[in-house]
């Protein structure tokens, strides 16, 4: 078997750096490895490695790498360490094997992944880095005039015209075909073109025709081209990704025997490669030509036992920044830095090219050139050389900026307008608020350095002052009037239509406005307008900060009439800016309100209510009176209550209080407070119609409702009692008897604290006097409840009973004692 110059010296690397580390393993000393300086990779900004990645060091130990056992223990100076290593002399021996086969193979991912990140680098190589293409030629296109036959070419010659005929030969390997009635007829070595004049010179012994005669011409006509097309072997070398001998189609060319062995490696030549033929160079091609223009004037047709030779690259050149490709480009002797440029694909829209900064590799350092854009056609680079290429700097040259009041703000070139007053002019002039007495302009020294120059424009322009001459990056300002002012504005609150808050509209102040033109802005008035008394109030100004008693206001009244005009004496009212103008309400003005009354009387329906003092009688007169199956004592009022918002930020803040005021195992229930509540209220509807309009019967408000049952015959018992249910109202029954129709107490009944609920959501308690329960009376429809007692209530109960206890047995004693004492005499 053969072996390659790389070939054998990667197996001659691997080979010597299993035996090292073998040699380690049977605790032989290590060889001993230079420790000078090492040469690593040329590097420029931005981390653009020129050349191999080396890894000159790759046989010494790392710093971070554990130590041999017998080292560390000597390191560690323990006194057992040695005789630890002894006894595992058998199993280091396997470990390190193992190791070592894995930093072999370590070693070798690490520099095929270095090789393929420099591949990817070389401009070129994605042409041979796709599996997209297809490096097989095409053989279904008309023979080439150059084609060159050779053994095993197929031939077919076709005769047509006064005499037909066709003859398929072979090339033999002598280089001869064979034709009936003609012969033998050599062919190698000749081109389509040489061999159809050949092979016409011949036939034309047997068809006359092929050749004009007697002033006649040729009637006889003969065509050839190839048929089956022979395969050629190839011979591949130098740096290339795969070497070797390749068996290619007759028609393959240069490019795809390169495309076959994967195109030249990371040190191949992509300028000169060479085919070699009979000892000779016949052809050099450069890739460079096809990549740039797109075609490639060597790249021929290849033959038997041709030799592509790819060698070392002469010059390769790393370009970063901002050209349209980044990599490593390579160059011919004679190509100077616009061919690197070009390569590179010419400058990107962001380049800077007035100065390109090379760094080089001299015999001991580096360094770095400058060259500027009219050297770029002469300037020669070296091989190694990092054309680096930086961005333009983020600064105008030429531009001056205006704003403020002018119609057409903004940037402006500084060539075409060099004085202010040009500006001026190019942004289309000033605007008519123009403050021109003190423009302001902002200019950066070239010690950067910010300064403010104020210019009167008024006298420039009145020719009094020069021209004030710009430079770059100046920003001029020009004041407006209104920019100094105070926006002014009036406002109107109260009756109209289109209010838009709590403090009514601002609308910002114009010149001669007047009040109606205000009233016509928002909309005009609303229908509980009040059309007299139509107040302004105009804020004082320059008051007398000495006088206690100084006014800081005027006011004016005034009256509106139906179409919206101010009724005034005198001259016409001009409204001044921050004025302030209040419609009022009408006095007499409400909106309607509406009460429901329901259940039993003639006519229950929603009613109006029609003055401010009409009161629940009223209203059941007009609701045609009580039906006789009304139960007065059952009516209730359901009404409709609605909290401010003050009101109910203090309960809120009451209820915080209360919640925060509560101490150790107290608690205390509140209900959540809500703006809007609806709350039912107990009447005595019997006494309000035996005496309409007494304090009993209440004025009516906006929402409420007024319910009136059947009468009730039932009595609702529910809480700690046995058995809660509903009994038949009877009226000789009192409340012991209704808690024991519902079975009686429990012994969580908290009796003292029962209470009932009548029909007409008033409720009434239990009451105590001495040690004894005054119960409350039962009425129709109503509903007793017994609460529960809590653990507070308990012990309080046994406390009170122990007390009580207490208190009896200290006076039985007493009276014991006293009886005793009595008899004693």
């Amino acid at each position: 078997m053969k072996l390659s110059k790389n070939s054998f010296s990667q197996f001659f690397f691997k080979f010597t750096l299993f035996i090292l580390i073998l040699s380690k393993s049977f605790g032989q000393n290590p060889v001993a490895t230079p420790t000078g300086p090492t040469t690593t990779p040329a590097t420029i900004p931005g981390n653009l490695p020129i050349g191999i990645p080396t890894n000159a060091n790759a046989n010494q130990p790392k710093a971070n790498m554990p130590l041999p056992a017998k080292n560390r223990a000597l390191n560690n100076n323990d006194p057992n360490a040695a005789r630890n290593v002894v006894g595992n002399v058998t199993d280091q021996r396997a470990i390190t094997k193992e190791d070592s086969l894995r930093m072999i193979r370590e070693e070798e991912a690490n520099q095929d992944a270095a090789k393929v990140t420099l591949r990817r680098r070389i401009f070129g190589y994605n042409l041979f880095n796709t599996v997209k293409f297809d490096p097989t030629p095409a053989i279904n296109i008309a023979t080439p005039s150059n084609y060159v036959l050779g053994p095993n070419d197929q031939l077919i010659i076709d005769i047509y015209g006064y005499a037909q005929a066709m003859y398929k030969p072979i090339v033999s390997p002598d280089g001869y075909i064979t034709i009936e009635r003609v012969g033998l007829i050599y062919v190698a070595g000749s081109t389509i073109e040489q061999a159809k004049e050949k092979i016409k010179n011949r036939l034309s012994k047997i068809y006359v025709g092929l050749n004009p005669f007697s002033g006649f011409p040729a009637n006889t006509f003969c065509n050839i081209s190839l048929g089956n097309i022979r395969s050629i072997k190839v011979t591949i070398t130098g740096e290339v990704i795969a070497p070797g001998t390749y068996t290619l189609s007759s028609l393959s060319t240069t490019l795809n025997a390169l495309y076959a062995c994967g195109g030249p490696n990371e040190i191949g030549t992509y300028r000169k490669i060479h085919v070699i033929r009979n000892n000779q160079i016949i052809s050099t091609f450069d890739l460079y030509e096809l990549l740039i223009n797109g075609f490639a004037k060597n790249n021929i047709i290849l033959q038997d036992q041709d030799v592509i030779q790819v060698l070392p690259y002469s010059a390769r050149i790393a370009v970063q920044g901002n050209t349209k490709r980044n990599g490593l480009f390579e160059l011919l002797e004679d190509e100077k830095l616009n061919k690197v440029i070009e390569f590179a694909g010419g400058f990107n829209a962001y380049a800077y090219r007035h100065r390109i900064k090379i760094h080089r590799n001299t015999s001991r350092e580096r360094k770095i050139l400058d060259v500027m854009e009219t050297q770029f056609n002469n300037f020669g680079v070296q091989s190694g050389d990092s054309v680096v290429i930086e961005r333009v700097i983020e600064r105008y040259e030429n531009m001056v900026t205006i704003n403020g009041s002018i119609f057409r703000p903004g940037e402006y070139s500084l060539e075409s307008n060099q004085t202010l007053t040009q500006l001026i002019t190019s942004a289309e002039g000033l605007k008519g608020e123009a403050l021109v007495g003190r423009v302001s302009v902002i200019r950066t020294r070239e010690d950067m350095i910010v300064e403010n120059i104020s210019v009167n424009l008024e006298d420039i322009l009145k020719g009094k002052a020069p021209d004030l001459v710009l430079k770059r990056e100046d920003i001029i300002t020009i004041p407006s009037i209104f920019d100094l002012t105070e926006p002014a504005y009036v406002r109107i609150q109260g009756a109209i239509n289109n209010p838009e808050g709590v403090d009514g509209i601002e609308i910002p102040f114009l010149r001669n406005m007047t009040i109606e033109d205000v009233l016509v802005n928002v909309g005009g008035l609303s229908e509980s307008a009040s059309l007299a008394r139509v107040e302004v109030v105009r804020r004082k100004r320059n008051v007398d900060p000495t006088s206690a008693n100084a006014q800081i206001s005027d006011t004016y009244n005034f009256d509106i009439n139906s179409n919206l005009s101010v009724e005034q004496t005198g001259k016409k009212f001009v409204l001044f800016p921050f004025d302030e103008i209040f419609i009022r309400k009408s006095p007499n003005y409400v909106k309607q309100t509406f009460v429901e009354i329901q259940g039993e009387v003639i006519f229950p329906s929603i009613y109006g209510i029609k003055s401010k003092t009409e009161k629940i009688s009223d209203l059941i007169q007009r609701a045609g009176g009580l039906s006789p199956q009304a139960y007065l004592e059952g009516a209730t009022l359901v009404r409709q209550i609605q909290l401010s918002e003050i009101e109910l930020t203090q309960r809120q803040k009451a209820i915080s209080e209360i919640t925060n005021s509560v101490k150790g195992n107290q608690t205390v229930q509140v209900e959540e407070v809500n703006a809007k509540t609806i709350s039912s209220i107990g009447i005595d509807l019997t006494k309000i119609m035996q005496n309409p309009g007494s304090v009993e019967d209440m004025i009516l408000q906006d929402g409420d409702i007024i319910r009136i049952p059947k009468r009730l015959e039932t009595v609702r018992v529910q809480g700690e009692v046995l058995y809660p249910t509903t009994v038949k109202y009877l009226d000789d029954k009192g409340f012991i008897n209704y808690i024991s129709s519902a079975g009686g107490f429990t012994k969580k009944s908290l009796k003292s604290k029962s209470y009932i609920l009548y029909a007409n959501g008033s409720v009434d308690r239990t009451r105590k006097f001495l040690f004894v329960n005054l119960y409350p009376k039962v009425a129709p429809g109503s509903e007793i409840i017994i609460p529960q007692k809590t653990a507070t209530a308990q012990q309080q109960l046994a406390q009170a009973q122990a007390l009580f206890a207490t208190v009896a047995g200290t006076i039985t004693t007493l009276l014991s004692i006293f009886t005793i004492f009595r008899l004693s005499k």
